[in-house]
């Protein structure tokens, strides 16, 4: 069986690295169809799937962006399409009768699906299945339609826990025996990082011994202005900042000892959050998006995206045996969103 996934976005995004993922797990012949130059030609020619190049259909007219996966799919020629955005989903479409292939949708943007009429009509019509990211996501488009549920995966044989990397990234960051609270995401609004060092604040004054770690690019967020946040609540000397792209990831989260999510919005599709669980560590998460889908009690706390709400959160966690909680967080990701367990919620859908 031959099966094509359309990866057109533009940038490294959630939704483009679970179709990645997807794709490297499936059975058969394999391609992706992806836009030259974007983040995620690299990442297919890094796992050695199959490459085409389509064009980029939100440049100028469609006509060309049609034509060129209308190229790929009759040298191709898939048993199964699977789309991540609207666009290809509707050049699909008008492909799909002449060359006979069955059509698929992987839905998991914040925005939600759009119900509007040519949407249900394209869903009735041509598409054959939905793999959605999220139980919030069910609508009058899908509602219907044969589905499944992916709310992320990790590569657990690579995010494992490791003590020496832990005690060389913490005798070097000169932890000490703080307890570490880490978040891993670029600087941006939507990811928190100002509830992150405000909770932090409240945790020391309160006098617990914490620090704070924070990891990820500078974006939409300066980091001359949450090194300012965290002087002007007094903890500046508390909180490390990272922000060049780091290689030693799973030491970093391994010297953790419980990973934070404070997401104000958007998290539809897991991934910084599977990654803190396959490496064994405890979780603080807000209520957005498919955080609460995935966070279980007996490993970690869903709390109100509110700095309040995440200390509580946070406290809560540190009361308990996080030994205990990182080995359940372990094996929640090893049962339920590792690899393997991908590889046959996607290989018994897309058939």
């Amino acid at each position: 069986m031959r099966k094509l996934f359309v990866l057109d976005e533009r940038w490294d995004s959630a939704l483009t690295d679970l179709g990645i993922k997807m794709a490297t797990v499936s059975e058969g012949d394999v391609a992706c169809a992806v836009l030259k130059g974007a983040p995620a030609e690299k990442k297919v020619k890094k796992a050695s799937l199959k490459c085409f190049y389509i064009e980029d259909p939100r440049k100028g007219l469609p006509f060309k962006p049609f034509l060129s996966l209308k190229g790929v799919i009759e040298k191709f020629k898939p048993n199964v399409v699977v789309t991540i955005r609207g666009d290809e989903l509707f050049f699909s479409s008008l492909l799909k009768k002449k060359v006979g292939f069955k059509l698929y949708r992987v839905h998991g943007e914040a925005k939600g699906i759009r119900n509007t009429v040519l949407n249900r009509y394209i869903h009735e019509k041509y598409v054959d299945g939905v793999i959605l990211s999220s139980k919030g996501l069910v609508n009058d488009v899908v509602v219907e339609l044969p589905k499944v549920f992916v709310r992320g995966a990790v590569n657990t044989e690579k995010f494992k826990f490791s003590e020496e990397g832990r005690r060389k990234l913490r005798e070097g960051l000169c932890i000490g025996d703080s307890i570490l609270l880490g978040i891993v995401g670029r600087l941006d609004p939507v990811k928190g990082h100002d509830l992150f060092i405000r909770a932090l604040s409240i945790l020391v004054k309160k006098g617990l011994n914490v620090k704070g770690l924070v990891i990820g690019e500078e974006k939409n967020v300066k980091l001359c202005d949450l090194k300012a946040l965290a002087r002007n609540l007094g903890v500046d000397g508390n909180i490390i900042f990272i922000t060049e792209r780091r290689e030693d990831i799973v030491n970093l989260m391994s010297a953790i000892d419980v990973g934070v999510v404070p997401s104000k919005g958007s998290e539809m599709i897991a991934r910084t959050l599977l990654e803190f669980m396959a490496c064994g560590r405890p979780v603080v998460t807000t209520e957005v998006g498919v955080l609460p889908e995935i966070v279980k009690g007996n490993f970690g706390m869903v709390v109100k995206a509110e700095e309040g709400a995440l200390c509580r959160g946070v406290e809560a966690i540190l009361n308990r045996n996080l030994g205990e909680l990182g080995k359940a967080a372990r094996e929640e990701a090893v049962e339920n969103y590792s690899l393997r367990r991908l590889a046959d919620i996607v290989n018994s859908f897309l058939t």
